[in-house]
């Protein structure tokens, strides 16, 4: 779950159909979620006694409006973030808003090829990125760069057969080089109900199933986290509990949906 607010920054903009111009319609109105839908994460780390919980608001179309996420540490101030979505005439989430940022999405047929990260201080180019897919419409490839176009990371993807990332490998031109390999259940990944069909999910790399395994390799440091769940009649999880090499309890998370 640590990942599913890590920002994505983007570039180049290229010929594509036109629906990042689109103007958001009345999709922002806020509503009630629909039956089912993830409603709530809360996700502690008891080796640093961390506490992050997410909360997803939708619109009125029953799509994700927003989400809001407070910490919380021992001898730390309490802190809460707020992540708005604009949505295009297609539906699609074509631009994120925080405070201090704003990113606009750039699609072409429904998929998300680039994207660029604006200070709202400054109103200049921090990050950018782009995205390349498959045949399948699955990410292969995603490409960072910083505020002076220059590639600073590359992120490479492979999947298995039922559309779940099976490894992810990214080099830094600071030399930060680290890899994943993934294993998963047959159930539903909860965060599906959250995004559906959305583009944005993908470059959030959302995968259809849930990751109960991964072999984290970083610089030659190799780590393996295991996963278990419990899950509602719907096959969506409940609980969470992850282990560092079989070991050590480093996540207990719990799931929340709207009736």
């Amino acid at each position: 779950m640590k990942n599913y607010f890590v920002f994505i920054f983007i570039l180049l903009l290229i010929s594509c159909n036109s629906d990042d111009d689109a103007t958001p319609t009345e999709q922002d109105n806020i509503g009630i979620a629909p039956s089912g839908a993830l409603i709530k994460i809360e996700a502690l780390f008891p080796i640093d006694d961390f506490r992050v919980n997410s909360d997803f608001i939708y619109n009125s179309y029953g799509k994700i409006n927003s989400a809001v996420t407070t910490t919380s540490q021992s001898g730390y101030d309490n802190s809460a973030y707020t992540q708005g979505f604009e949505l295009n005439a297609q539906g699609q989430i074509w631009k994120t808003l925080s405070s201090n940022t704003t990113t606009e999405y750039l699609y072409s047929n429904e998929l998300i090829v680039s994207s660029i990260n604006t200070s709202i201080t400054t109103g200049t180019i921090t990050t950018t990125a782009q995205y390349t897919y498959n045949n399948n419409e699955e990410l292969i490839k995603a490409e960072y760069f910083d505020s002076n176009n220059i590639l600073t990371a590359e992120v490479v993807y492979t999947y298995d057969a039922n559309g779940n990332i099976l490894t992810r490998d990214m080099n830094s031109t600071s030399g930060n080089n680290q890899s994943y390999v993934f294993e998963y259940d047959t159930n539903p990944n909860p965060m599906s109900t959250v995004y559906g069909n959305q583009g944005y999910g993908k470059i959030l790399e959302i995968t259809p199933n849930n990751r109960i395994k991964r072999t984290f390799d970083n610089n030659g440091t190799v780590i393996v986290f295991t996963a278990e769940y419990t899950y509602n009649s719907n096959g969506y999880p409940i609980t969470e509990t992850e282990h560092k090499d079989a070991t050590t309890l480093v996540e207990e998370t719990t799931f929340t949906y709207q009736p």
